[in-house]
């Protein structure tokens, strides 16, 4: 009987290993739930999400922030031994929106430390000009690779964040509507949708033409984001 019930015990933690497992994945985001990780603590899962969230409800019209890949979470979990990139992080949150603006010093953060985690957390904010921002610092981060000198095994690293950091957009493209109604916000949401284009054309080495002139909003066509999905795709799949 002992040696029954043993079994059923050790069987009944390997469903529960295989299920958490499972459940590492993306859910629907308009939720919005989070993936529940292997290596990631729920208790940090639900700091980033507090940390990030609209929680006064000051923009209900833009979309929620799409939730980060495992992979993303893993790093910034593992970012925030360091106190600055821990403090700069909880800056992010809305208890500081009466710091005029409270962001920016995590902006100077960034471009002085080059920052890829701490920009990837910033693409995650509820508020739009703060996903923007992050989007910026993704992009300025891997524009300026060819200037950082590195060994063979740091630039493995580095490849394998490049494609941690294309799967989430694409999934953000995937789970975010492209355009929205209004005027200013709309503006500010092409604006959005533009540099997730421009982002992952820099990570991908391709070009995908978006507006001419960046201060005329401009849409890009449903049919054209389509087809730079495929090609993003394809690159994560060489």
């Amino acid at each position: 009987m002992g040696r029954h019930t043993t079994l059923l015990l050790v069987y009944g933690l390997l469903c529960i290993s295989h299920t958490r497992a499972q459940k590492a994945v993306y859910f629907p985001v308009r939720g919005v739930t989070w993936p529940v990780c292997e290596n990631v603590s729920d208790g940090f899962v639900q700091q980033v999400r507090q940390v990030l969230a609209d929680s006064a409800k000051m923009f209900p019209e833009y979309p929620e922030p799409v939730p980060f890949t495992c992979d993303l979470l893993k790093g910034l979990q593992d970012a925030m031994a360091d106190d600055s990139i821990r403090y700069h992080f909880e800056h992010l949150s809305q208890r500081y929106w009466r710091t005029d603006p409270h962001y920016r010093s995590v902006e100077r953060y960034i471009d002085r430390h080059l920052d890829l985690h701490l920009a990837i957390a910033a693409t995650g904010h509820y508020f739009c000009d703060v996903r923007i921002m992050g989007l910026k610092k993704l992009h300025d981060h891997r524009r300026m690779r060819p200037l950082v000198c590195a060994t063979t095994e740091h630039y493995v690293q580095l490849e394998k964040q490049d494609r941690q950091v294309v799967r989430y957009l694409i999934h953000v493209l995937e789970n975010t509507p492209w355009s929205i109604p209004g005027s200013e916000n709309a503006t500010i949401h092409d604006v959005y949708i533009n540099e997730i284009v421009r982002t992952l054309d820099l990570f991908t080495g391709q070009f995908h033409p978006g507006p001419k002139d960046a201060r005329v909003r401009s849409t890009i066509p449903d049919a054209d984001l389509q087809a730079a999905l495929k090609d993003w795709r394809k690159w994560l799949d060489e």
